[in-house]
């Protein structure tokens, strides 16, 4: 009956984005995409965390029906402070969006943030409706590929970072 529901009170508002969720009632559907076409993977905005979690999803939903928010540091879930560029880029491979308090920011950061927001709008396409593609590298790093045929963009993300790193190459 939920479907039915959500019929009803979304169907004469189409300008209104219900956003679903996975966790609690386990709405992460095909047909709840029909009604809330963006969903909230998971609490954990960890960006360390979100590489499985978002690895996972792609296999079966698009990137842009997965919220993928930039959240402060160190995460409340795991006490691991992440940079804000390891945070933003991780939150490109999805639906980008922020969830932190803008006042706790340092200047810099504003800066930064102001300066990604702007750059992600200008390939926003490419990320959310392009095509996309993992390549495996080694086994604690992803590597993910968002293109729409004019660019391509893509993320090199490690999981753990050994001390004496050998050389990568990255094959196209």
């Amino acid at each position: 009956g939920l479907y039915e529901v959500l019929h009803r009170i979304f169907d004469p508002r189409p300008q209104i984005l219900l956003e679903g969720c996975a966790s609690g009632g386990n709405r992460f559907d095909l047909g709840m995409l029909c009604l809330a076409p963006q969903i909230w993977a998971s609490d954990d905005t960890d960006p360390i965390e979100r590489l499985e979690i978002q690895d996972g999803l792609f296999s079966l939903y698009p990137q842009s029906t997965v919220g993928a928010h930039i959240s402060a540091a160190p995460h409340a879930q795991t006490l691991r402070t992440t940079p804000m560029s390891t945070r933003t880029n991780v939150s490109f491979f999805g639906a980008f969006g922020i969830e932190l308090d803008l006042d706790r920011l340092k200047p810099i950061e504003v800066k930064e943030l102001r300066e990604t927001v702007a750059w992600y709008k200008q390939h926003r396409k490419a990320f959310q409706f392009g095509c996309f593609r993992r390549n495996r590298t080694e086994k604690d790093a992803l590597c993910w590929q968002a293109g729409d045929g004019d660019e391509t963009l893509c993320g090199l993300f490690h999981k753990l970072i050994p001390a004496g790193p050998e050389i990568e190459w990255l094959s196209v």
